[in-house]
């Protein structure tokens, strides 16, 4: 779920419920306090995955996720408030799932960090930035442990996106929290 500045709504796509993952689209119009169901003309298969606003282009993001563990996804969808678009990159990060996902508003760009490798079962500690065009892998001094399923966000007051928790492969859940300037 992200919060779509462009329209100021909230925005919900897939998931997973008890027997089966979700491919559909919703949409919370708070000053109505209603969620409505949108039918997009295109739309991602259905998975869990993560998603945020990119205030450079005005869309929410998606990138890659799974399905219940028969396929992972390294794939990129933006949303423009009628439809998913199916993004093409020269370059993406490989597939994944329960990745944290951010807008960075300091360098103007999305900013993705580990998640759950489909190959190996490992946890990831790769971090990699969306322009609006394709993916660029960026090397940091400093890199955090491999997780997934931690929070992120952008924090101006710190100038910097915040990353908090996760999962360690095979390990427990952490509670570090982490800076990314």
């Amino acid at each position: 779920m992200a919060f779509d500045g462009a329209a100021g709504t909230v925005v919900l796509f897939g998931g997973y419920g008890p027997t089966s993952f979700f491919g559909d689209t919703w949409v919370w119009h708070g000053d109505a306090r209603i969620w409505v169901e949108e039918f997009p003309a295109t739309s991602p298969s259905p998975r869990g995955t993560t998603l945020t606003y990119d205030a450079a282009t005005r869309q929410v993001v998606i990138f890659g996720g799974e399905d219940g563990g028969a396929s992972f996804f390294d794939d990129t969808w933006t949303w423009n408030g009628i439809t998913w678009t199916h993004q093409l990159p020269a370059t993406s990060p490989p597939k994944r799932t329960n990745s944290s996902l951010a807008y960075d508003a300091n360098i103007g760009e999305v900013v993705l960090f580990g998640g759950y490798n489909a190959v190996g079962g490992q946890a990831l500690s790769d971090t990699w930035t969306w322009n609006g065009i394709t993916w660029s892998q960026v090397q940091t001094p400093i890199t955090p442990a491999g997780r997934y399923g931690a929070a992120m966000e952008d924090n101006p007051t710190v100038g910097g996106l915040v990353l908090f928790g996760g999962y360690f492969t095979g390990g427990p859940w952490t509670n570090q929290t982490w800076i990314f300037r």
